[in-house]
């Protein structure tokens, strides 16, 4: 009885017996009142055929037996009989001075009803006269053999139907369980999968309610945990082949001047120092992002203008632009001071600028801006009219290694934009691009102006699980 279903079907039963054994009782109830009411009816009609019928045959009330026996006494010879009730009668039969014709107890013979209790009663009149009254005791009146079976067999009907109801609720408990569990199931058998390290199949769209929408959730999961891991293979392949190169350049080099074949010249030397730069700046970035991946990345907050942030950033690209013919220029709306870490900000927005001046021909623009549309929010934009990124690849440009297939050749690991948004999450902001191929790019990174009270927050990014 652990299993959801058993319990399910337990509670079909728990719930449908109590309302079926209630059902039962009130039914046998009202049966058993009404069958009363019936039998009341008989006795009151045979008390009233007595009365009529004796007074025409002696013109009197006197000798009158009230009720006759029941059927099965009324052939018996008067000493079988058995011996009249020491109970009230439903009735009892009054001349027409209000006086008792057969005593019972606490109505003696003779005795003279109370005015008190003389409303409602019956008049049984014989030719237009009234000759007795009969008044109600209260008093149902008494069931014979064949009543009292009838009633039995009708008890025992209704608790044959209460359990024929209850068997039938217990076997349509079981089939609605099945059937209301069924994507529970297939989400089990998914989850199942998932712990033993099996990409799951596609599970089969539910009914359109919250178990479908869970089975809906579950799929799209599992296609982005098969995406990742896709992703996770490219990039050890990616990261292989960007460790490769350079290493082998610098092997094929450095064995080349022990064996004396190529003389140490400050040229060789210089380009051995670039690819060791190309090398730690790459390995730094892995790192950054396997810190981000951990939830061990610690931001440093502080109060900081960001209108002397920008102005920073354009300082230190400044000369490059010039000499790459691209004007910088900053467009920043005054504002309360930003609660940032800008050592990770000024890091995303160099990043941002470098991919900018990268991708802007020379007699470009690209600008620099900062507002603040909400009280809470900082806007800070980068916005070029270089090339622009073609739609198939602007869904995929924070991929980790990613690059458009036209900047194979510019400069950098290709985990920049990847780590940017990362950094821009970190402080519970987002880092969006929008791109037009012809007419330019524009990232937008939205920071929250967070409480400085808060001395630093921790990046908490889920990692996926990971399959064979």
């Amino acid at each position: 009885m652990r299993s959801l279903r058993a319990r399910l079907v337990r509670a079909f039963t728990l719930v449908s017996l109590p309302a079926l054994l209630l059902l039962a009782g009130v039914t046998f109830g009202y049966a058993r009142h009404t069958y009363l009411a019936l039998r009341e009816a008989e006795v009151l009609r045979e008390l009233d055929n007595n009365i009529r019928a004796h007074y025409r045959w002696r013109g009197t009330l006197a000798g009158l037996q009230p009720q006759e026996p029941p059927p099965e006494e009324r052939n018996l010879e008067p000493e079988r009989r058995p011996p009249p009730p020491t109970s009230l009668p439903p009735f009892l039969v009054l001349d027409p001075e209000f006086r008792v014709l057969s005593g019972v107890p606490g109505y003696p013979t003779g005795a003279v009803l109370p005015a008190a209790r003389r409303a409602g009663l019956r008049e049984v009149r014989v030719n237009g006269k009234a000759v007795a009254y009969l008044y109600a005791t209260g008093t149902l009146p008494p069931l014979d053999a064949q009543s009292q079976t009838f009633l039995t067999q009708t008890a025992l009907l209704l608790l044959g139907a209460v359990g024929l109801a209850a068997l039938l609720a217990t076997g349509l408990g079981a089939a609605v369980s099945r059937h209301l569990l069924a994507p529970l199931r297939a989400l089990q058998r998914g989850v199942r999968s998932l712990t033993v390290g099996r990409a799951p199949q596609p599970l089969p769209a539910g009914p359109p309610d919250e178990l479908g929408e869970l089975l809906a959730a579950f799929n799209a999961m599992t296609a982005e945990l098969e995406r990742r891991r896709v992703a996770s293979r490219q990039l050890s392949a990616d990261i292989a082949h960007d460790l490769t190169t350079p290493l082998s350049v610098m092997r094929a080099t450095l064995e080349a001047m022990l064996e004396g074949t190529l003389s140490p010249t400050p040229e060789r030397l210089t380009r051995l120092h670039t690819q060791t730069g190309h090398l730690l700046h790459l390995t730094g970035d892995l790192r950054l992002l396997s810190l981000a991946d951990a939830g061990d990345l610690t931001l440093h907050r502080r109060e900081v203008s960001v209108g002397a942030l920008l102005a920073g950033v354009v300082a230190a690209f400044e000369d490059r632009a010039g000499h790459a013919g691209v004007t910088l220029t900053v467009q920043a709306a005054g504002g309360p001071p930003a609660w940032i870490d800008p050592v990770r900000v000024t890091q995303v927005l160099h990043n941002l600028v470098q991919n900018a001046l990268n991708h802007t021909p020379p007699g470009g623009t690209v600008t620099l801006g900062a507002e603040a549309p909400e009280a809470a929010t900082w806007r800070l934009t980068v916005r070029d009219t270089g090339r622009g990124i073609p739609p198939e690849h602007l869904e995929r440009v924070f991929d980790r290694l990613h690059r458009v297939d036209d900047a194979r050749s510019a400069p950098g690991s290709g985990l920049g934009l990847s780590i940017a948004r990362t950094l821009a999450e970190a402080h519970g902001g987002t880092l969006t691009l929008e791109s037009r191929v012809g007419e330019g790019t524009t990232a937008t990174l939205t920071l929250p102006r967070t409480d400085r009270a808060e001395p630093g927050r921790l990046l908490e990014k889920s990692r996926a699980p990971r399959w064979g």
